[in-house]
């Protein structure tokens, strides 16, 4: 059991968030059954990190060789994922968030980071979840409260216990290397992943990919996943198929945007807005 949850619910939807876990939403339910792939246990977080909930991923998916330099000057950080010489999806989603708001059917909650330790720039986000008769929405919000420019990527790592199947908007693949690192090419998408477009299973198949979108919702199962339309990528993954889950993962920004230029830049005392909302069909 988790413990320091906080929990919101509204008819059939409710859902459990832990701000010291990076305010993940460690428990979805729709009529009692589970929507997100659930963290019932700290121990879980040993085999991942990402694998349970919809951990907040800035900056989104790899960094390559942890590095990358902006106007100028270069930013370090740290290596998570050795054997492919990355820094995997930040460290935000491992921060407690500051709870700044409780009611019934929502919370909000707050990390503020002026001295970029899990970030290289200052910047506060702001989250608000909440459920209702249409659903899950989640909110957030990103300023830039440093001195200068800010370059963002920002990924919601959304992990749905596995459908039968699934449909998502996808318009090209961003080729990859062996070290999950993007060429540089978007490629047409294969037959296999012209079937996620059109309707594919995902227990039977190793599902894995960099996206560029074509459109805004996807369907997991039972569920519509409507996102905002600056999510401009999707990224999936499946652990090789019947293992559970299915990471559908609307993303803003090139996968290594750090260092290709996929990123929204962030002026000073500015924000960036994203949201995403789980339905029933």
């Amino acid at each position: 059991m988790i413990k320091d949850v906080i929990k919101i619910e509204s008819g059939e939807w409710a859902a459990e968030i832990c701000p010291r876990l990076g305010a993940n939403v460690v428990n979805l339910k729709y009529n009692g059954s589970d929507v997100l792939a659930p963290l019932n246990d700290e121990a879980q977080l040993e085999k991942s990190l990402y694998l349970q909930g919809a951990p907040i991923l800035m900056p989104a998916n790899r960094t390559y060789k942890g590095r990358f330099t902006f106007e100028g000057k270069e930013y370090v950080l740290p290596i998570n994922e050795p054997h492919n010489d990355c820094n995997l999806h930040g460290s935000v989603l491992k921060q407690a968030f500051d709870v700044v708001e409780t009611a019934v059917d929502s919370v909000t909650l707050r990390l503020l980071d002026t001295e970029a330790k899990s970030y290289p720039f200052p910047f506060e986000l702001t989250v608000v979840y909440s459920v209702s008769e249409n659903g899950f929405l989640s909110e957030f919000t990103v300023k830039n409260v440093g001195e200068g420019n800010m370059p963002l990527t920002f990924c919601t790592h959304t992990n749905f216990v596995e459908p039968e199947s699934f449909r998502v908007p996808l318009r090209l693949c961003q080729e990859k290397d062996a070290h999950h690192i993007p060429t540089g090419r978007y490629v047409p998408l294969d037959a296999q992943q012209q079937g996620y477009v059109s309707g594919s299973p995902s227990r039977s198949l190793y599902i894995t990919g960099y996206f560029l979108s074509d459109g805004t919702r996807a369907e997991v199962g039972d569920y519509y996943y409507d996102v905002s339309d600056n999510y401009d990528h999707w990224i999936f993954y499946n652990g090789g198929g019947g293992r559970g889950f299915l990471c559908v993962e609307p993303q803003a920004g090139k996968v290594d945007g750090l260092n290709n230029g996929g990123y929204i830049l962030v002026k000073k005392g500015e924000s960036v807005k994203f949201s995403t909302r789980i339905s029933r069909k």
